[in-house]
């Protein structure tokens, strides 16, 4: 992805909650073939619709129309009224075949002189289709407009597309789980994971802190993108893969439906989010895990039996997949020192080896 232009001054103003999406333009409706974009002001008509009948571009492209220009210098403008008391982020797809200096810019008339300040600002020379974004923190005016200008750089000849522009309100700070929750079911006194996705929606880079909350689990581990942590940073953007393993206590009662909290917080007190892992305590596969699993010695010197039949997965503290394979009746394993999580016939058993 591109470095974008960003403005640097910091709105000195109270914080406002995310508002969601503003706008979306993917000229997919209404418009023809070789004519100017519907609903937009276009300067000597330097700014023309296309179709393919295909997606041609991109994994984020949900359609077939564009707007394009060959001109030497093309102007479009679109109403939209903004605030100085609220902040933007302004996203596009774009690409060419020679250079184009591609720009965002606000105003309060749909005309190149009333065009008063710059959003984004960015070269275009890939035949590529790549994003080009910028968080707005301030803005000078209560505008009526935003205009997108497009200059030739590189070339005389050449094709400037975009695609897909999108305007929404953003938080500074704000975050987001995927899924919210996990609901399974497990035995009392056995370890179970659980996977998630941590993502950063806000404009700022973060340091995330983690806290895990349950009266009826223990020996709760969690990671970050593989690395046992209580506290990960987070880019604009940035999707951080979250692990964990936990042990419900053994005086769970069977039927009871039992949760762990994994909290995530701003030392600013301004943001928290939190995933939830659900599980229904149940005696389903207890014994069966007793009688057809035998894994010995535990706590182990490195060299660990297990007899049975099956395929197993061992993972260490961090969620990481460490071996995999069949089991024929019986295997010998060698381990380096450390905990260890075996997980066969849907139960998953802890395993020490000093």
């Amino acid at each position: 992805m591109k470095k974008i232009f960003i403005t640097l001054l910091i709105l000195l103003a109270v914080h406002f909650a995310h508002a969601g999406g503003i706008l979306y333009e993917g000229f997919e409706y209404a418009n023809h073939d070789g004519e100017t974009p519907i609903g937009w002001n276009v300067v000597n008509e330097t700014w023309l619709c296309g179709y393919l009948e295909k997606d041609h571009n991109r994994i984020a492209h949900n359609g077939s129309w564009y707007t394009y220009t060959n001109g030497p210098e093309s102007w479009m403008f679109m109403e939209m009224n903004m605030s100085t008391q609220l902040r933007y982020r302004f996203s596009l797809w774009a690409i060419s075949d020679g250079g184009y200096q591609l720009e965002i810019w606000a105003g309060n008339e749909a005309s190149p002189s009333a065009m008063t300040q710059l959003l984004l600002s960015d070269i275009v020379s890939s035949c590529n289709y790549e994003k080009f974004q910028a968080y707005i923190e301030e803005i000078y005016d209560n505008y009526l407009y935003f205009g997108i200008h497009a200059i030739q750089s590189n070339c005389s000849d050449c094709i400037l597309t975009i695609d897909d522009i999108n305007v929404d309100m953003v938080d500074k700070y704000a975050l987001d789980v995927s899924p919210a929750s996990i609901e399974t079911t497990m035995a009392p006194g056995t370890q179970e994971m659980f996977k998630f996705k941590f993502i950063n929606i806000g404009y700022e880079p973060l340091t995330v802190y983690i806290t895990p909350v349950s009266e009826y689990f223990t020996d709760i581990h969690i990671s970050a993108n593989g690395v046992e942590c209580s506290s990960f940073p987070a880019e604009p953007n940035e999707i951080v893969e979250i692990s964990g393993v936990a042990t419900m206590k053994p005086e769970i009662t069977i039927g009871s439906l039992t949760w762990i909290d994994v909290r995530f917080w701003l030392d600013c007190g301004c943001a928290t989010t939190m995933f939830t892992f659900w599980a229904t305590a149940t005696s389903d596969g207890i014994e069966e895990n007793h009688t057809t699993t035998s894994i010995y010695p535990n706590p182990s010197d490195g060299q660990v039996i297990i007899e049975g039949s099956g395929n197993i997965s061992i993972f260490n503290t961090l969620g990481q997949l460490v071996l995999t394979k069949e089991v024929v009746e019986k295997e010998t394993i060698t381990l380096d020192k450390g905990i260890y999580f075996i997980q066969r016939n849907g139960q998953t058993e802890k395993l020490i080896v000093k």
